[in-house]
């Protein structure tokens, strides 16, 4: 599933690019079954199943040449397997999205997060400067803000991270794994 990053997607345009989790069947089934259920009392933009993932760190537009700088970065980080619990529905009314989240970053993934801002500092990328806020975003463009709840914990068993490649179509952005890293033990190791 991993392309070739010397390879462009869409010659002479740069490289829409984040770091990210991306869940298993098993947890995608579940968000977008919680996505059905909040687009019902919010309308919006659904988002689809394919398209569910937690963003670690958004890069932006890169030029072609700096995915093996992006690459380098993901191989010095490296994957470890964490369990998630995914336990808080809510909404932001500034961007109107509702998400799936953790009520807390576990440690293992406020390591990873720091640890890839660190490298993408270093290699000269752009770093957020907000806290990091562990969520998947369910609804775009929310008619109706939704309040925040606790919902049953969807348990996401975490065994690594990718980069992805936002491929922007008329029927709304595709994500192309550039490379993906995976964790030797799986979760907990």
């Amino acid at each position: 599933m991993t392309r070739d990053a010397s390879a462009p997607a869409q010659p002479g345009r740069p490289a829409r690019v984040f770091f990210a989790l991306w869940p298993d069947a098993r947890v995608v089934k579940r968000l977008h079954e919680l996505g059905g259920e909040a687009h019902a009392v919010c309308g919006g933009r659904h988002m689809r199943r394919e398209t569910l993932h937690m963003t670690l760190a958004f890069i932006g537009d890169v030029p072609h040449d700096r995915l093996p700088a992006l690459l380098a970065v993901g191989d010095r980080v490296g994957a470890a397997g964490f369990p998630l619990a995914l336990d808080r529905l809510g909404g932001w009314r500034h961007n109107r999205i509702v998400w799936a989240g953790a009520h807390e970053v576990p440690a293992p993934l406020a390591a990873l997060v720091s640890r890839l801002n660190g490298e993408l500092a270093a290699a000269g990328f752009p770093v957020e400067q907000r806290a990091f806020a562990a969520h998947v975003t369910l609804l775009r463009n929310a008619r109706t803000p939704l309040p925040e709840r606790t919902i049953d914990p969807i348990e996401w068993c975490v065994d690594g991270f990718a980069l992805i490649e936002s491929q922007r179509r008329e029927d709304g952005a595709h994500y192309a794994p550039i490379r993906q890293w995976r964790a030797s033990g799986g979760p907990g190791s």
